[in-house]
């Protein structure tokens, strides 16, 4: 069922009431919108399994026993062995932007951060260690942009602890013992949800998906969106990718109805307004993206970053007003971040809010201590004032 944009902040904040109950009930959940099929021709891409992805090699298989078989690693608790391993795997490990199985990994010694993720799963399940990830919120770095797509890097860490089928309290409330590996920590990362396995899967056929939509492969794209939806069909980023590749494929009207999906049932919902903003606009129906946006303009979010890369957009598209109260967002949630309120002082100086603008760049100089960043953006301070 199709719903104009005007309805989505009713939906967002409504309780039904029924009859004369006193008794708030929840909307029922709306059903799963219909994918085109037919349009992609998805029978002919060949979709690898999620036991393909994490089988590794006999004879890697046979490496990991060789070290955990080692007298001083036989000692320890099985989930430290793993992480021993994993650590020991990523002394030499090439980060790079690819998305690779488990024993391409190992092979290579490359990969991003949701493939050394995938390689520690594929380590755990070999050694019947427990795995939770988390995901972490970290500064984004822009990895591609072709297409018109702008792809930002993801990461997770990884808990592993000992399986004992005799806790049934969760991973939570357990008092497990468990080994963190954080692939590439920083400073800025702030620590977000922890996730099961289904929506780490969900995740790892996300970026399978992103690459190939990167490629204008949108048959294998949408092949695997559709692999990762089962595994979790509330995920907000499967949701939107299906959107994107719908439209592109020329299908705005199924296009619409994942994104009014997927802002109904999926918890981050930045991504997907923003992206239904634009197809709105795209079609000339002012009067509703401008609900998107206001929609937007207030929503709060639990993911930070989310924030900082719309406010760089709005930046780009010189939506100032926007810009500002995007990046304040941010800032309220990551005030250390300094290269935000640089993009933050150029928008209040283009409405001419010359000493806000003033005030954000003493803020960045407060937070940065590389020395050529500072001069750099003391030179801009000095600029501003000159310009006053």
């Amino acid at each position: 069922m199709r719903v104009n944009a005007v309805c989505i902040i009713w939906v967002l904040g409504c309780i039904l009431l029924l009859g004369c109950s006193n008794r708030a009930v929840t909307p029922p959940k709306p059903s799963y919108p219909n994918t085109n099929d037919l349009l992609f021709r998805s029978d002919t891409a060949s979709i690898p399994s999620f036991d393909s992805l994490i089988q590794l090699t006999s004879s890697q298989v046979k490496d990991i026993y060789r070290f955990v078989e080692k007298e001083e690693i036989a000692q320890l608790p099985i989930n430290e062995q793993a992480h021993q391993y994993v650590a020991k795997k990523l002394v030499n490990f090439n980060y790079e932007g690819k998305n690779l199985s488990a024993a391409e990994a190992m092979a290579t010694g490359r990969g991003n951060c949701m493939t050394l993720a995938l390689l520690t799963y594929a380590v755990a399940k070999e050694l019947n260690v427990g795995v939770v990830f988390q995901v972490m919120h970290t500064a984004p770095m822009l990895q591609e942009i072709r297409s018109n797509l702008a792809v930002t890097s993801d990461h997770v860490r990884t808990f592993l602890y000992e399986e004992d089928k005799s806790k049934s309290k969760g991973f939570y409330l357990s008092g497990r013992d468990y080994a963190i590996m954080d692939y590439f920590p920083d400073s800025y990362d702030r620590g977000g949800a922890f996730i099961g396995e289904s929506q780490f899967i969900a995740m790892y056929y996300r970026n399978l998906a992103a690459d190939a939509l990167l490629d204008n492969d949108l048959a294998l794209s949408f092949a695997l969106l559709k692999r990762g939806v089962s595994y979790a069909p509330d995920y907000a980023p499967l949701l939107n990718m299906m959107a994107v590749v719908h439209r592109r494929a020329g299908d705005e009207k199924t296009a619409e109805e994942f994104y009014l999906y997927g802002v109904e049932v999926a918890k981050s919902k930045i991504t997907l307004l923003s992206n239904y903003h634009h197809l709105l606009t795209s079609q000339g129906k002012v009067d509703s993206a401008n609900e998107i946006k206001r929609t937007l303009l207030y929503l709060d979010d639990p993911t930070p970053y989310n924030w900082y890369l719309l406010g760089r957009s709005a930046l780009k598209e010189r939506d100032y007003f926007s810009a500002i109260i995007y990046l304040e967002k941010f800032l309220e949630n990551s005030p250390y971040y300094h290269q935000a309120y640089i993009e933050l002082a150029s928008a209040q100086h283009a409405l001419g809010k010359t000493y806000a603008a003033e005030k954000s760049l003493k803020t960045a100089l407060d937070y940065t201590y590389l020395s050529n960043t500072q001069r750099l953006y003391q030179a801009k301070l000095a600029w501003l004032k000159q310009s006053r």
